[in-house]
Order: C-alpha cells, then structure tokens, then sequence
C-alpha cells in the first residue's frame, strides 16, 4: 500500500477486529458516544455499499428483541424515527462504497449524503444495523467498540483503526479472540445474517478451537 497516492490511500481503511464478551467498564465510563443506524443496499461476497446516519454524543437504549414485533427491520425503524425526532444539527449521512478486507486493509469510499434521503433509504430497507459505538484511546491507538441492537444484540466488538496497517498492537485483555478476517462479523454479513442466528454455535467453536490472534508483519503482545 505503500506505493499509492497519498489521496488514492486515503480511501483504504486499516484495522483490526476483536470479539468482547463485554463493553469494558471504563469504556462506558470514558469514552465518547454515538449512535449508528446503517443499511446495505448491496452486499456480497464482501463488496458492500452502505448508508449511514450517525448521531454524535449520544446513545441510544436498546431494548431486548422480540421476535414476535420486531421482524422485517421494525426494531430498527422504531428507534430510527425516535432517534430524527430530536436529532438536531448534530445528525451526519453518509454513502459508503467498500471492497473485501485482507490482511487488515479495505478499499473504503465514503461521501456525505442529504440527511432526509438517508433517512428514508434506511426506513425501507430490510437489511439494517443498529449500533451504539463508544471510542476510547488505549496507550498509542485509538479503539471503537460497537454494542449491537436488535438481531444483533448481545455481539460487542472492539476496533482499532490507523492510518497505515495495523502492526505491533498491543492486544488489551478485554479481546477474547481475533476476528478481522472473519467476514461473519462485517456489518453487512450481519445485516442478513444477525448474531442471534449463529451466537451459540460460534460459542461452540471458540471453546473447541481457542483463541487466534494474527501476527501482521510485527509480533503480537497482550497486556
């Protein structure tokens, strides 16, 4: 990556994804807050284009999933229009074009849209994600961690992104396993394919095989 144009890398993304059993504690506490609401207008094989809505300074209460109300994006669409309704001048839009990930990198491409369009494009499409993302610096990197809602709840991933691949990271203890080449756990995956589908059975294949953790290019420490 390291050949191209410094505007042609601006539209790569390098980071690195954990499973967390839970938001850490001094996350909640400390770090800043927002509220994602974005859908896939196409995904497949890891190619995806996405909308987003982000609500900045907040987050929003996620109540339990209930199969028998919340199907067909209702849960999303419910908190959506909670969350327009008092959103003020601090609500941004956003298009995203991305490629599949390897090794840490993705082809990324965003662009900021009208707030209404966004808006009306999220409430009619089926494949929605509700998140509430909470960031906070640990030593030398800055980390996101994502608390999903609705289909996903109960899935909490911790990221780190910078802006050159991610070596040499020191891995808190809060990351149970690595998952950055798991497509299972990209949001458009799981736009169609929620964590309550398949929670217990990669419970089950973390107990049996353990925890993985890459070595990219530099040696991989935990604290």
């Amino acid at each position: 990556m390291s050949e191209l144009p410094d505007t042609e890398a601006l539209n790569f993304e390098f980071e690195r994804k954990f499973f967390v059993e839970r938001l850490p504690p001094e996350v909640a506490m400390h770090g800043s807050h927002q509220v994602i609401v974005q859908a896939y207008l196409f995904a497949n094989d890891g190619y995806a284009v996405r909308m987003r809505l982000a609500f900045p300074g907040r987050s929003a209460e996620l109540p339990p999933f209930d199969d028998s109300v919340d199907f067909l994006g209702a849960y999303e669409r419910r908190l959506l229009a909670d969350l327009m309704k008092d959103a003020g001048d601090e609500v941004s839009a956003w298009i995203a074009v991305k490629s599949p990930a390897g090794g840490g990198e993705r082809y990324e491409m965003e662009s900021e849209v009208d707030i209404a369009v966004a808006d009306q494009i999220i409430r009619r499409s089926p494949n929605v994600i509700l998140k509430n993302r909470h960031s906070l610096w640990y030593d030398e990197d800055g980390w996101e961690f994502d608390v999903f809602g609705g289909q996903n709840e109960g899935l909490v991933i911790a990221e780190c992104e910078r802006l050159a691949p991610v070596t040499d990271l020191r891995i808190p203890l809060f990351c149970v396993t690595e998952v950055t080449e798991d497509l299972r756990f990209t949001n458009d995956y799981l736009s169609k394919e929620p964590w309550r589908q398949w929670k217990d059975m990669y419970h089950q294949e973390l107990r049996a095989k353990g925890p993985y953790f890459m070595d990219l290019r530099g040696p991989v420490s935990r604290d």
